[in-house]
């Protein structure tokens, strides 16, 4: 007999409709809304019995079959308007490639190889991969409906996925994660940048005067929140006309 403790915490639909809220809560702000993308009905058809076989629970099947996707137009690895948070690119699963889960060991242990109990449980899979330092790799955990964060070379961190997410949106609002077009996507809060000051407007000219060549200074930053809430950030951004504009500002950043 299967114990009350193996139900689900949340059903397949409820995560798949917590993770489409925010997927598309990401198309309000540096995701292309026509990127996103709905499972047909039944799921992505390649997740099949055969194909699927002592790959994961038949609940994580069910829950990745059916989950919505957001792909990204942005060709550069680097380019934050292709990612979900910090390094971190969403994993493409809508089509089934046991290839793609190969590494979820080594992922998983936060770059070192699993042993016996410590390895990927099979309610668990990747949801999105991390690069370099500081990247994030999370994990779903359908059984017990909690994200698991694994910051690359830093901590780990597990929480309810319904919470999670919403702490994650609240950083966007909130700029402490800026996405930039052409760059990486800026965690503030690693930065050490401060309160910013009230009432206080910074110029352009201020901007391009600093002898640092490199983008992602203090004073980028201030600029760039302050650009974005001119046009609209978070509740209408008007994301073409802001991201012209900071591509000009880069451009003129780096030629200075």
């Amino acid at each position: 007999m299967h114990g009350e403790e193996e139900i689900p915490v949340y059903s397949a639909s409820e995560i798949a409709a917590t993770v489409l809220d925010f997927l598309t809560f990401l198309t309000t702000l540096h995701c292309h809304p026509g990127d996103l993308v709905m499972p047909p009905p039944g799921g992505w058809p390649s997740y099949t019995p055969e194909k699927c076989a002592g790959f994961k629970s038949d609940f994580a099947i069910e829950v990745l079959r059916n989950l919505p996707h957001l792909g990204s137009r942005a060709s550069d690895h680097m380019d934050s308007l292709g990612q979900i948070h910090y390094k971190s690119h969403l994993l493409d699963y809508t089509t089934f490639d046991s290839e793609r889960f190969t590494d979820q060991e080594y992922l998983w242990s936060g770059g070192e190889e699993s042993e016996g109990e410590e390895s990927v449980p099979d309610h668990v899979f990747i949801f999105a991969k991390g690069f370099e330092s500081g990247g994030r790799t999370l994990f779903l955990d359908a059984q017990e409906g909690k994200i698991f964060e694994e910051e690359i070379r830093c901590d780990s961190s597990e929480e309810d996925l319904k919470e999670y997410f919403e702490d994650l949106k609240e950083k966007y609002r909130n700029l402490d994660l800026i996405p930039c077009p052409g760059e990486g996507m800026i965690e503030v809060s690693a930065t050490g940048v401060g309160p910013e000051g009230l009432g206080e407007t910074l110029s352009e000219e201020e901007v391009l005067m600093q002898a640092d060549p490199l983008w992602g200074t203090h004073l980028d930053i201030r600029y760039t929140r302050q650009l974005y809430r001119a046009f609209g950030w978070p509740n209408a951004f008007r994301r073409d006309e802001a991201f012209r504009e900071m591509k000009k500002l880069i451009e003129k950043r780096k030629s200075y």
